[in-house]
């Protein structure tokens, strides 16, 4: 028998599942734009991102609310700890509903490790981008050695060194 507190959490489960697929395609879409340094398409990822991240803390904060909703069903006192969904599971008592949840968690924490995979993926590329920039501006620059030439013999001080601005001899 399905609980009705249960319907909200499987809704706001489906939910997080579609966004963290859509932030695993932006993602992959975001490497795909650093690869070949497309700035502009890279900004436009990111805007799309913050607020699909926004909509993800929306979600979370309805699957938080669900899952209170539901222990305070089954008479318990919500707390941190027993409204993670693994705990939740242990107190639906349908193994239909067990099952459901279980693998609604499961797809979830998957494209959470997919998605950390790549956005480490992405920082990595980001670091290696700025590395060559950083690079590519020290060749342009050069070193901040004089400019003019002097003769390896010479030193600084003037002690021992002839300054003529002309050769006698000319």
């Amino acid at each position: 028998m399905n609980s009705m507190a249960l319907n909200p959490l499987y809704e706001t489960m489906e939910t997080l599942l579609e966004q963290h697929e859509r932030m695993l395609e932006l993602s992959e879409q975001k490497k795909q734009a650093i690869i070949r340094n497309e700035v502009n398409r890279l900004t436009e990822i990111t805007t799309k991102e913050s607020r699909l991240l926004k909509q993800v803390i929306t979600a979370e904060e309805s699957r938080v609310s669900a899952a209170k909703a539901f222990l305070l069903e089954k008479g318990i006192q919500p707390s941190e700890e027993n409204l993670k969904l693994s705990h939740i599971i242990q107190y639906v008592t349908s193994f239909e509903d067990k099952r459901k949840l279980s693998s609604l968690r499961k797809k979830l924490l998957e494209l959470v490790e997919r998605l950390k995979l790549v956005n480490e993926q992405n920082t990595i590329l980001i670091q290696q981008a700025i590395k060559f920039n950083d690079f590519s501006l020290d060749l342009l620059m050069g070193d901040d050695q004089e400019v003019t030439y002097r003769r390896p013999t010479d030193t600084y001080s003037n002690k021992g060194v002839n300054l003529r601005t002309f050769d006698s001899k000319a």
